[in-house]
């Protein structure tokens, strides 16, 4: 049995041979290149007894060699994979699970039987361009690029990876040699690999949903910690959690581009960066910098809040998109506004950049860091965690209500100057709120991502107020008295939300 440390991207085919040979090359780097095709075929139950374990079961076939393999469940952080692996020379095309080491399969198994009911669910072919490359320290690491097909009765997709996996020595040069690749290739990380492409392809075909699971866009999630962490097990457990969200985003970007999506990425990244500030005493130093360049990604995303506000005024569904449509100058300036915004597939290109690939690296070297340094701690005391986020908690708060009071009457420029600390002070929740009772944390945070959500709709009339300044003319007054009264409204509302949410008890006291 091995374990895999791999890195596995999603990477445009441009010449990726030759490029890869020549950086090899141009930092001296001793390997031997090699290519092959290979057919695999995964197996499983028509319940898919194996999926449901998290294990994955193929057939090789290399050559003149034929070899099983069985994966089991590992872990998958922004596409650094690490996986169980077993492997097994057969002469045969059908798997035998009696080979495979029995201590791999859970009590409740009954091999036998799940033997005589694998079938063929898929295949992977590919030519895989192979590069073994040895270094200065001594390390051997395993690159590949493999380019095919996934296929599963009617239904196809491509193949087009790198993959780079330390064979021997130490996991700090798979990371140089990961940077190197980062710097001149243009791939992003891949979170699915070849398998669960594979079994999504024969839900497709079977028309069969059961087992695929929707990307859903929630605001504002909680992370999963448990009571039982230290500060920094908390701190990874949050990384690694935000870090596989991003891929997800980013997978479903790739797929069906929107500006929704985008802003869940932005958002994503926002509350990574709130992770370092909570966690900033407890983290190494170089720690700011992975901070300062997140900030960065964030501000260049930063106009997309904009352009969803503007979407929201001119789409056919949008709330106020029937008092638009009496003007047609207004609604025509609306979309002109819209085209000074990015085009969406023109972002795609900053998911496969080298900065956005170099910081997510980074992100991944401090995971392993942080878990090795949490592993080797010897206390683990629940105090401490509890009282870090009674304290964080409790901080965040006292600047929000501070700058909005509950008796007074707040204008609009008012409440958009706050919403910053507001939505600070929800991160702060996101990082700590799985501590306590999900009632008694509901009913405190749920007033206030209504006052979040109503400083949205803020700054939806306070665009289309700017617009309609632009226009003059007696046929729209009425849209411009329509206009106020409906801030007005708002603002009203909003303070019977404010007044409302700073009466709850917090549930953390």
């Amino acid at each position: 049995m091995a374990t895999e440390i791999e890195f596995k991207y999603l990477i445009i085919n441009d010449n990726v041979v030759e490029k890869i040979t020549s950086l090899l090359n141009n930092h001296h780097y001793k390997y031997q290149f090699s290519t092959q095709v290979l057919t695999n075929t995964y197996f499983d139950t028509a319940d898919l007894a194996l999926r449901k374990l998290d294990m994955g079961l193929r057939v090789r076939h290399s050559n003149s060699n034929t070899e099983q393999t069985i994966k089991t469940s590992g872990k998958v952080v922004a596409g650094l994979h690490q996986r169980p692996e077993y492997n097994v020379d057969i002469d045969v095309d059908t798997p035998q699970l009696a080979l495979f080491e029995q201590d791999i399969w859970p009590d409740h198994i009954n091999l036998e039987q799940l033997q005589a009911q694998l079938i063929p669910l898929f295949s992977t072919d590919f030519e895989r361009n192979r590069w073994l490359i040895q270094n200065k320290n001594g390390s051997k690491i395993e690159l590949v690029f493999d380019l095919g097909k996934i296929t599963s009765g009617e239904q196809c997709e491509d193949i087009c990876e790198i993959e780079l996996e330390l064979i021997a020595g130490d996991t700090s040069d798979l990371f140089v040699l990961t940077k190197l690749f980062a710097k001149q290739l243009a791939f992003r990380p891949g979170i699915k690999s070849k398998a669960a492409r594979g079994y999504n392809l024969y839900h497709k075909h079977n028309n069969n949903d059961v087992l695929i699971t929707a990307v859903e866009i929630t605001p504002l999630e909680l992370i999963p910690l448990k009571y039982q962490y230290t500060i920094k097990q908390s701190f990874t457990a949050g990384l690694q959690f935000s870090l596989n969200q991003l891929q997800q985003m980013i997978d479903l970007y790739c797929a069906q581009p929107s500006l929704k999506t985008l802003a869940k990425i932005n958002e994503i990244l926002a509350l990574i960066r709130h992770g370092f500030w909570l966690f900033q005493d407890y983290l190494p130093e170089n720690s700011l910098a992975i901070r300062a360049e997140i900030s960065k990604l964030i501000k260049e995303l930063s106009w997309v809040e904009n352009a969803i506000y503007f979407q929201e005024l001119v789409d056919k569904t949008g709330n106020y998109r029937k008092k638009i449509a009496y003007s047609e100058q207004l609604l025509n300036q609306l979309k002109t506004e819209i085209k000074h915004f990015p085009e969406l597939n023109s972002v795609m290109s900053l998911f496969y950049s080298p900065r956005f690939n170099l910081v997510q690296i980074a992100l991944i070297e401090l995971l392993l860091v942080m878990e090795k340094e949490s592993a080797d701690e010897h206390t683990n005391n629940t105090d401490d965690l509890l009282r870090f986020s009674q304290e964080k908690l409790e901080a965040s708060l006292a600047l929000l209500t501070d700058s909005l009071l509950q008796d007074k009457k707040m204008t609009l420029a008012e409440y958009l100057a706050q919403q910053k600390l507001l939505i600070r002070s929800l991160l702060t929740g996101s990082w700590c709120g799985s501590l306590y009772n999900k009632n008694e944390r509901l009913e405190f945070r749920n007033p206030w991502l209504d006052v979040k959500q109503g400083l949205d709709e803020l700054h939806t009339l306070l665009i289309l107020q700017q617009q309609l300044s632009a226009i003059s003319g007696e046929q729209y007054e009425k849209i411009h008295r329509w206009l106020e009264a409906k801030i007005e409204s708002l603002l009203l509302a909003l303070d019977c939300s404010r007044s409302n949410a700073m009466t709850i008890a917090p549930y953390w006291r």
